[in-house]
């Protein structure tokens, strides 16, 4: 009782913490262009984006990495995830997203010393035309853009009620001459509660690091200086610009039904057995998580899943960009103002529709609950121009 409430306090302060200051990390457009890295705020994970990122409480295992690095403790063993994203398909671009993970728990003699995780994000933009103020139509050779992110990542449950994990993520940006080079770090925790330890509420705090800036030959002239008749190299210093901060907050809550052998049994029965959302045969997961962005609008997510036996699950999200409040007055005949009409519209500042759908289908290499699986992960992103994200993942759990 007293771990548990020792738990409870932790994480009200924590949510305290973050509603505290949300007028400092409310989202601002205004200052979009002050923040570089901003692929760092891509989630390259097929299974979250399903949800519309709302499971920052309830993410689980290696996808976690990106959303709450803390949900990487439920990796019993090894896990291994490969995704592929086709980025805004229909674009000239042509924006190819690869991303792979690896996963192993660190255990001995029944001794838990948590899960170590390796990541990395390649985002690619095919061939793009060279132009110049000269020849701006090209003709001059290609370049090939190219964003990378390594992460490494530790997780662990500091008891059966508060896990929490870390992230140091190593970024790069470069073309052929030019390129840049920085760090930031991710902290997360996630909190249990409930009879089936259903109820869980989530905190990240992301990519704070150093400022970036670009360095390399692309910067660079050869001219004369003043009062000389040699020609020399002369760089340009490229202006830093800031990691695109975070942080975000999430709540989750499982709708279990056990079946079966636990059918008939009454809820203090369920209760005794200690059973929890991997021993129901339908399970339905309602999620909301708020991200407060330092450099962009700040987002309110919802998310829908629905899982059948740790077999197949369904799931759908609704991200929400921008609320805002618009006033009409309408006036009478003689111009005299009669009331006021007020509508909240949902807008989104991106190129994020809203909506997005996802689906998993789970096939056992071994009988029970820990047997070795394969996890075929599909999700589908709406987006206000061309068609959409799409994203295929492949996972291996030993």
């Amino acid at each position: 009782m007293k771990n548990i409430f020792k738990s409870l306090i932790i994480c009200t302060v924590l949510a305290l913490l973050t509603v505290g200051s949300s007028n400092v990390w409310a989202g601002n457009r205004d200052r979009s262009g002050q923040s570089g890295a901003s692929h760092l705020l891509i989630d390259p994970w097929a299974r979250s984006n399903g949800m519309a990122n709302a499971g920052i409480a309830e993410i689980r295992g290696l996808e976690s990495m990106y959303s709450n690095v803390a949900g990487l403790t439920y990796v019993k063993k090894t896990e291994f995830s490969f995704n592929r994203t086709q980025y805004l398909v229909g674009s000239q671009a042509g924006i190819n997203i690869n991303s792979i993970g690896f996963a192993q728990h660190l255990g001995r003699k029944g001794k838990d010393f948590g899960v170590l995780g390796v990541s990395f994000f390649s985002m690619g933009f095919g061939n793009v035309d060279i132009t110049t103020v000269a020849q701006p139509e090209g003709g001059l050779g290609t370049f090939s853009p190219n964003l990378m992110c390594i992460g490494v990542h530790y997780a662990k449950s500091f008891n059966n009620f508060i896990k929490g994990g870390i992230s140091l993520k190593i970024i790069n940006e470069s073309i052929a001459d030019l390129h840049a080079t920085g760090f930031a770090l991710d902290a997360g925790v996630q909190y249990i509660a409930g009879k089936f330890e259903n109820f869980k509420i989530g905190v990240a705090l992301k990519n704070i690091g150093l400022p970036m800036s670009y360095k390399g030959d692309g910067i660079t002239y050869t001219g004369v200086i003043n009062g000389t008749t040699v020609e020399q190299t002369l760089a340009v210093r490229s202006a830093e610009y800031e990691m695109p901060a975070l942080l975000s907050i999430g709540v989750s809550y499982d709708f279990l039904f056990f079946g079966g052998e636990y059918a008939s049994m009454s809820k203090e029965d369920l209760e005794a057995e200690g059973l929890t959302r991997d021993d129901a045969k339908h399970r339905i997961t309602l999620a909301g998580s708020f991200i407060a962005n330092s450099y962009s609008r700040d987002i309110f997510a919802l998310g829908l899943e629905y899982g059948f036996m740790n077999y197949f699950m369904i799931r759908a999200g609704y991200s929400l960009e921008n609320i805002t409040k618009k006033t009409e007055s309408v006036y009478d005949e003689n111009g005299v103002e009669t009331q006021q009409l007020s509508a909240m519209l949902f807008n989104s500042d991106s190129f994020f529709a809203g909506p997005s759908l996802g689906a998993t289908c789970v096939i056992p290499l071994k009988k029970g609950n820990t047997g070795s699986r394969i996890y075929i992960d599909y999700a589908y992103r709406f987006t206000k121009q061309w068609k959409g994200n799409h994203y295929i993942g492949l996972k291996f759990t030993l």
